[in-house]
């Protein structure tokens, strides 16, 4: 049976800004915001917005985006704010989700009841209050680079760096016998992965945290990783670019997600220049999935 919940209100916050502003008014939307994102192209303005929970404040956001304003140089701009109809956004994206064939892995819902196809590599993970279900392209190019690295590479301890629902600490927990730490930022996320890991029993193989990046006792305490896969977004991954390099063991693979092509190439240059070495890319709807290595100490 799909669990009901109550109607979730949502309002959508708005404006238009040139480019060299967005990354401003994103740091403004971020602090009420839940989730921010940004569209928009060399030739046109880019829409910024974000979405809240939290009936929005709306001159105390407009005072953090005329500081916004001022920090970039333009005048302020004008925002919208939109109150979208409660809806029970849990179950329908639960009704919805159906099961999931990405390459040798098999993902599907609780409330499927049939048996894994042979020979898969199943999860149970249901759409839910964690990013990881499978559907998105950066999950999938995820999970096809790391049944790519199982080719040709032994994982003794890995890292999931920012895990969502778990899914990808469990597909390497699948693919290797190895110790896997799944940490993120975000304590629902925590939360779920933990069900998670006992719903697709795990317990013993897979290890649960809150971590901030790197900066935990227990990512640090775990490190180095003969793998890391970090499906965040282009800008955490470039500030974290030296604890990566930092983390991999010498001959260490790195994936790295949550990034549009137009960024790979500068994802890519960041860590290069801490001593990874380009192997792969996978693309899929305009997002990339980049695979590097720490050289060996003798390369």
């Amino acid at each position: 049976m799909i669990p009901s919940f109550p109607p979730t209100p949502l309002w959508r916050l708005e404006v238009v800004v040139p480019k060299h502003a967005v990354a401003g008014f994103e740091t403004a939307l971020e602090g009420v915001c839940a989730a921010v994102t940004s569209f928009g192209d060399d030739n046109t303005p880019w829409r910024v917005e974000g979405y809240t929970d939290v009936e929005p404040d709306q001159v105390a956001i407009e005072g953090g985006l005329t500081m916004a304003a001022q920090a970039t140089s333009i005048t302020p701009p004008a925002l919208t704010i939109e109150f979208l109809t409660p809806r029970d956004w849990l179950a329908e994206n639960l009704a919805a989700f159906e099961p999931l064939r990405i390459g040798q892995f098999f993902i599907y819902p609780s409330h499927y009841e049939d048996a894994p196809p042979p020979a898969s590599i199943a999860f149970k993970i249901d759409a839910g209050t964690a990013f990881g279900s499978g559907t998105h392209p950066t999950t999938g190019t995820c999970l096809k680079a790391l049944a790519d690295v199982a080719k040709s590479k032994n994982v003794g301890r890995a890292l999931d760096l920012g895990c969502g629902s778990g899914i990808l600490a469990f597909a390497i927990a699948k693919l290797w016998p190895a110790k896997v730490l799944a940490v993120d930022i975000d304590p629902e996320a925590v939360r779920v992965t933990k069900q998670n890991v006992i719903d697709n029993k795990l317990l013993g193989r897979v290890q649960v945290a809150t971590s901030v990046g790197y900066r935990s006792d227990v990512v640090r305490s775990a490190a180095p990783f003969d793998l890391i896969v970090a499906n965040v977004l282009a800008r955490p991954l470039i500030n974290m670019a030296a604890d990566t390099a930092a983390s991999l063991a010498p001959g260490g693979t790195v994936i790295l997600s949550g990034l549009l092509e137009r960024d790979a190439a500068w994802v890519a240059s960041r860590h290069r220049a801490y001593g990874l070495v380009f192997v792969r890319q996978w693309l899929l709807n305009d997002w990339a999935t980049l695979v590097m290595r720490k050289p060996e100490t003798d390369d």
